[in-house]
Protein backbone atom coordinates (compact mmCIF):
# COMPACT_ATOMS: atom_id res chain seq x y z
CA UNK A 1 0.00 0.00 0.00
CA UNK A 2 1.10 3.34 -0.72
CA UNK A 3 2.20 5.38 1.75
CA UNK A 4 2.26 9.28 1.90
CA UNK A 5 5.86 9.68 2.16
CA UNK A 6 8.09 11.35 -0.75
CA UNK A 7 8.73 8.65 -3.85
CA UNK A 8 10.56 8.96 -6.68
CA UNK A 9 7.93 8.43 -9.38
CA UNK A 10 7.59 4.68 -10.34
CA UNK A 11 6.78 2.98 -13.53
CA UNK A 12 4.47 0.38 -12.98
CA UNK A 13 2.62 -2.16 -15.70
CA UNK A 14 -0.83 -3.52 -14.45
CA UNK A 15 -1.24 -7.65 -15.70
CA UNK A 16 -5.00 -8.15 -17.05
CA UNK A 17 -5.86 -10.38 -13.62
CA UNK A 18 -5.39 -6.77 -12.04
CA UNK A 19 -8.07 -5.31 -14.18
CA UNK A 20 -10.39 -7.88 -14.64
CA UNK A 21 -10.07 -9.04 -10.96
CA UNK A 22 -11.20 -4.72 -9.93
CA UNK A 23 -13.83 -5.13 -12.28
CA UNK A 24 -15.65 -8.44 -11.59
CA UNK A 25 -15.59 -7.80 -7.75
CA UNK A 26 -16.69 -4.30 -8.35
CA UNK A 27 -13.46 -2.61 -6.39
CA UNK A 28 -13.39 1.17 -6.60
CA UNK A 29 -10.80 1.24 -9.19
CA UNK A 30 -10.30 5.59 -8.11
CA UNK A 31 -9.71 4.62 -4.85
CA UNK A 32 -7.76 1.63 -5.69
CA UNK A 33 -5.48 3.94 -7.39
CA UNK A 34 -5.27 6.70 -4.46
CA UNK A 35 -4.42 4.23 -1.97
CA UNK A 36 -2.00 1.98 -3.82
CA UNK A 37 -0.41 4.36 -5.50
CA UNK A 38 1.78 7.57 -5.44
CA UNK A 39 -0.04 10.42 -7.42
CA UNK A 40 3.26 10.70 -9.30
CA UNK A 41 3.31 6.86 -10.39
CA UNK A 42 2.62 6.34 -13.79
CA UNK A 43 0.81 2.99 -14.76
CA UNK A 44 1.30 1.24 -17.92
CA UNK A 45 -0.67 -1.44 -19.89
CA UNK A 46 0.20 -3.50 -22.95
CA UNK A 47 -1.88 -3.13 -25.74
CA UNK A 48 -2.12 -6.93 -25.53
CA UNK A 49 -3.71 -6.17 -22.25
CA UNK A 50 -6.51 -4.17 -23.53
CA UNK A 51 -7.58 -7.32 -25.80
CA UNK A 52 -7.29 -10.51 -23.26
CA UNK A 53 -9.08 -7.99 -20.69
CA UNK A 54 -12.09 -7.43 -23.27
CA UNK A 55 -12.02 -11.09 -24.06
CA UNK A 56 -11.69 -12.16 -20.69
CA UNK A 57 -14.74 -9.78 -19.69
CA UNK A 58 -17.10 -11.17 -22.84
CA UNK A 59 -16.25 -14.92 -22.94
CA UNK A 60 -15.46 -15.57 -19.41
CA UNK A 61 -18.00 -13.08 -17.67
CA UNK A 62 -20.82 -13.13 -19.92
CA UNK A 63 -20.71 -9.11 -20.53
CA UNK A 64 -21.53 -7.75 -24.27
CA UNK A 65 -20.01 -6.00 -26.57
CA UNK A 66 -20.81 -2.68 -25.66
CA UNK A 67 -20.73 -3.34 -21.74
CA UNK A 68 -16.94 -4.87 -21.79
CA UNK A 69 -15.60 -1.31 -23.80
CA UNK A 70 -17.83 0.50 -21.84
CA UNK A 71 -15.42 -1.49 -18.61
CA UNK A 72 -12.72 -0.75 -20.41
CA UNK A 73 -12.79 2.74 -20.78
CA UNK A 74 -14.00 2.83 -17.03
CA UNK A 75 -10.87 0.80 -15.70
CA UNK A 76 -8.62 3.00 -18.27
CA UNK A 77 -9.54 6.13 -16.50
CA UNK A 78 -9.84 4.93 -13.11
CA UNK A 79 -6.19 3.83 -13.15
CA UNK A 80 -4.74 6.28 -15.16
CA UNK A 81 -3.57 3.69 -17.36
CA UNK A 82 -0.75 4.50 -20.09
CA UNK A 83 -0.75 2.19 -23.32
CA UNK A 84 2.65 0.59 -23.99
CA UNK A 85 2.92 0.68 -28.02
CA UNK A 86 5.69 -1.24 -29.10
CA UNK A 87 5.73 -3.62 -31.89
CA UNK A 88 6.13 -7.47 -31.71
CA UNK A 89 9.37 -7.28 -33.55
CA UNK A 90 10.87 -4.28 -31.23
CA UNK A 91 10.52 -6.89 -27.96
CA UNK A 92 12.14 -10.27 -29.81
CA UNK A 93 15.13 -10.00 -27.54
CA UNK A 94 12.65 -9.45 -24.45
CA UNK A 95 10.25 -12.59 -25.71
CA UNK A 96 13.19 -14.99 -25.81
CA UNK A 97 13.95 -13.55 -22.02
CA UNK A 98 10.70 -14.00 -20.71
CA UNK A 99 9.96 -17.50 -22.50
CA UNK A 100 13.44 -18.62 -20.08
CA UNK A 101 12.09 -17.44 -17.39
CA UNK A 102 9.36 -19.04 -17.38
CA UNK A 103 10.87 -22.07 -18.27
CA UNK A 104 12.65 -22.14 -15.19
CA UNK A 105 9.17 -21.75 -13.45
CA UNK A 106 7.51 -24.51 -15.22
CA UNK A 107 10.77 -26.97 -14.25
CA UNK A 108 9.84 -25.99 -10.78
CA UNK A 109 6.02 -26.75 -11.00
CA UNK A 110 4.64 -29.43 -8.77
CA UNK A 111 2.34 -31.42 -11.19
CA UNK A 112 1.60 -34.13 -8.65
CA UNK A 113 -0.16 -31.19 -6.94
CA UNK A 114 -1.57 -29.77 -9.92
CA UNK A 115 0.89 -26.39 -9.70
CA UNK A 116 0.54 -25.17 -13.58
CA UNK A 117 2.81 -22.46 -13.61
CA UNK A 118 3.17 -21.87 -17.32
CA UNK A 119 2.04 -18.72 -18.68
CA UNK A 120 0.68 -18.22 -22.03
CA UNK A 121 1.73 -16.18 -25.39
CA UNK A 122 0.04 -13.25 -24.20
CA UNK A 123 1.87 -13.23 -21.29
CA UNK A 124 4.91 -13.97 -22.22
CA UNK A 125 4.20 -10.15 -24.95
CA UNK A 126 2.66 -8.42 -22.18
CA UNK A 127 6.20 -9.11 -19.64
CA UNK A 128 8.34 -8.61 -23.11
CA UNK A 129 6.79 -5.19 -23.15
CA UNK A 130 7.12 -4.58 -19.76
CA UNK A 131 10.68 -5.30 -19.85
CA UNK A 132 11.50 -3.20 -22.83
CA UNK A 133 9.57 -0.39 -21.27
CA UNK A 134 12.13 -0.69 -17.83
CA UNK A 135 9.30 -0.66 -16.04
CA UNK A 136 9.46 -0.50 -12.26
CA UNK A 137 7.02 -2.79 -10.58
CA UNK A 138 4.68 -5.36 -11.91
CA UNK A 139 1.09 -5.87 -10.28
CA UNK A 140 -0.87 -9.03 -10.82
CA UNK A 141 -3.32 -11.68 -9.61
CA UNK A 142 -1.76 -13.91 -11.43
CA UNK A 143 1.27 -16.62 -9.84
CA UNK A 144 3.10 -17.85 -13.16
CA UNK A 145 2.74 -14.20 -13.90
CA UNK A 146 4.03 -12.85 -10.64
CA UNK A 147 7.17 -15.88 -10.46
CA UNK A 148 8.06 -15.17 -13.89
CA UNK A 149 8.33 -11.15 -13.55
CA UNK A 150 10.50 -12.27 -10.14
CA UNK A 151 13.04 -14.13 -12.22
CA UNK A 152 13.35 -11.46 -14.62
CA UNK A 153 14.13 -9.16 -11.84
CA UNK A 154 11.07 -6.88 -12.03
CA UNK A 155 9.76 -5.94 -8.81
CA UNK A 156 6.35 -7.44 -8.67
CA UNK A 157 3.41 -7.46 -6.31
CA UNK A 158 1.14 -10.34 -6.25
CA UNK A 159 -2.66 -9.29 -5.10
CA UNK A 160 -4.39 -12.83 -4.37
CA UNK A 161 -8.28 -13.36 -4.78
CA UNK A 162 -8.81 -12.59 -0.46
CA UNK A 163 -7.04 -9.65 -0.61
CA UNK A 164 -9.98 -8.26 -2.71
CA UNK A 165 -12.12 -9.31 -0.43
CA UNK A 166 -10.21 -7.57 1.67
CA UNK A 167 -10.60 -4.15 -0.55
CA UNK A 168 -13.94 -4.71 -1.23
CA UNK A 169 -14.78 -3.57 2.59
CA UNK A 170 -11.60 -1.12 2.71
CA UNK A 171 -12.12 0.81 -0.44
Amino acid sequence: MYESTVQDPQRIGIDTSILVNLTIKEINMFNFREQEFSPSDSLYYAMKTKYEFKGVILNKFGFDKKEKNKLWRRAKSALKLNPIRIGKRDISEYLDKVKKANAIIVKRSNPQFQTHMKIGDEDIEIIANFLKWKINKVYTSDRAFYETCRILGLQANLISMQEYSKMKKRL
